[in-house]
């Protein structure tokens, strides 16, 4: 397949799924409680089961995998080695320009998907670190944290879940790519092959959130606060250029007005924008959240532009 069909099929996978979320345990704990009501009766197709899981897996991986190298400089410096042989032509640069892909959605989607090792060797690459360990020390923190149960390892024996995940991978492509006269598995086995794709999937969604984010909130009160402290944060940052500019331009008393001028229609422009931009959850907890994330992606962009601005002004002094 050439890159420029890779990238169109990207495209296609996203236009797909535009809402597909970060969190694909909970398709997979779903799907094993399913598995658990038809279990016992005729007809309940458990192949199907084993080749959704697979497949879930799969998708899941392909998403963390691409997220992970967008997220930071250091995931896409280590992707490196995951993309040695993917050709980049003017037409895959476009679409990355564009924003209709990025190169982790490339990375991602061109590395083979086959059995569980790879999966492993993959996280392990980008993460620079063993990730066997990070997965055994992974904790539900909502189950800690806020119903209150006792602190457990979301994977208690991983030895018994890399075999079992391992198997499933083998399972997966005899019943896809050939007809056995026998069987391959055991009905009885279906449920712990879904137990522990749902803790496998479950394990890394955590070790990667707290990679890229470290400890967050999780109840919606803590979040709120996050949101306004991250939002004063780079309030204050903004508050600073804007200061070091009023001493720069302290000899030109006019520009110091058209700027502050400038600042309070932009503040007040950012807060409508807001407003608007979350008036649909207005009367909901979450929207100080949704608020102070926008707000603060705006003030970004407004010190960027500040800086840029500053710095065409130091070289017009040289």
């Amino acid at each position: 397949m050439s890159t420029r069909d890779r990238t169109s099929q990207i495209i296609e996978i996203k236009e797909r799924n535009p809402t597909l979320h970060g969190f694909l345990s909970y398709s997979l704990a779903g799907l094993s409680k399913q598995w658990a009501d038809v279990a016992q009766r005729d007809g309940s197709q458990p192949d199907f089961y084993l080749i959704r899981a697979v497949t879930i897996l799969e998708v899941s991986t392909r998403q963390q995998i691409a997220s992970l190298i967008d997220h930071a400089k250091e995931y896409t410096d280590r992707a490196v080695e995951l993309s040695k042989q993917i050709k980049m032509d003017f037409a895959t640069v476009r679409d990355v320009q564009g924003r209709a892909i990025t190169l982790g959605d490339i990375v991602a989607h061109s590395i083979p998907m086959n059995s569980f090792g790879q999966i492993m060797g993959y996280f392990e690459t980008l993460l620079g670190k063993p990730f066997r360990q990070l997965l055994i020390d992974a904790i539900d923190r909502w189950r800690v944290e806020i119903e209150k149960q006792p602190s457990e390892p979301i994977i208690r024996d991983f030895d018994a879940l890399a075999y079992h995940l391992s198997r499933l991978f083998e399972i997966r492509h005899i019943l896809c790519h050939e007809l056995p006269e026998n069987p391959v598995y055991t009905t009885s086995e279906v449920a712990e092959f879904l137990a522990d794709a749902t803790r496998f999937t479950k394990a890394t969604e955590t070790v990667l959130h707290f990679e890229k984010y470290g400890h967050t909130p999780l109840t919606q009160t803590e979040m709120n606060i996050d949101a306004m402290n991250r939002l004063r944060e780079k309030e204050e940052e903004l508050n600073r250029l804007l200061a070091e500019i009023r001493t720069r331009a302290e000899q030109a008393e006019q520009e110091i007005v058209s700027l502050d001028d400038a600042q309070e229609k932009w503040l007040a422009y950012r807060n409508a924008h807001c407003d608007f931009l979350t008036w649909l959850n207005q009367g909901g907890t979450i929207r100080t959240t949704l608020w102070a994330g926008s707000a603060r992606k705006m003030t970004a962009g407004r010190i960027a532009e500040l800086q840029s601005w500053l710095e065409f002004r130091s070289k017009l002094e040289r």
